[in-house]
């Protein structure tokens, strides 16, 4: 899920501004903006796209670490085989870029997407477009991030998977012991009272 949203807002994104530019639209809300409303309007809708995103991989990161933390705790977690090791590096690259993503790019982003939409709303072109220069200056950040916590994402993934297959292969069956041979039955005519 986590994996399937990133690339998912990604491509929307793509398709989205290439799209709205392709239409050229004007909006009622920003007739006074003198600028391009194309990156208006795709700016909008793909917010609510991200910020759907960031929900999706604040509860996958939160249950991806609680389920790492309860394996190592209650589970013997095999932290010292290699697809472990890999497993572990990932995450930690994960947490970090969607800590850094979540409490420092997200808030300075969405403070100048809404500095931007509110002066375009009043036909504050200047302020509009000195707000839009901020945000954009954030954006090749955020596109690192993007693509790095995707990276990650795959090889955690990928490396659960390789975890799990080579445990798989490391199982032997115990060899079970050979069944006693049953001895043999008691001829009848050396039974207590013989054959009558």
């Amino acid at each position: 899920m986590w994996l399937g949203a990133l690339v998912m807002s990604g491509a929307t994104a793509g398709i989205m501004f290439t799209t709205m530019r392709k239409l050229g639209p004007t909006f009622q809300l920003f007739s006074a903006y003198e600028g391009d409303q194309s990156n208006l309007g795709a700016g909008i809708i793909q917010n609510e796209v991200f910020l759907a995103l960031d929900a999706i991989q604040f509860g996958s990161a939160t249950l991806v670490l609680a389920t790492t933390i309860a394996g190592i705790v209650f589970f013997r977690f095999p932290i010292r085989r290699a697809s472990s090791v890999v497993r572990l590096l990932a995450l930690g690259a994960a947490m970090m870029l969607i800590s850094f993503h979540l409490f420092v790019l997200v808030p300075r982003m969405q403070s100048n997407a809404l500095a931007y939409w509110s002066a375009a709303e009043h036909g504050e072109t200047a302020a509009a477009e000195t707000a839009h220069e901020a945000f954009e200056a954030d954006h090749p950040t955020a596109r690192f991030v993007l693509m790095g916590t995707m990276f990650s994402v795959l090889v955690l993934l990928a490396s659960g998977v390789w975890g799990a297959a080579s445990a798989g292969e490391a199982e032997t069956v115990k060899p079970q012991a050979k069944p006693s041979k049953p001895g043999r039955e008691e001829p009848a005519l050396a039974r207590k009272g013989g054959v009558r």
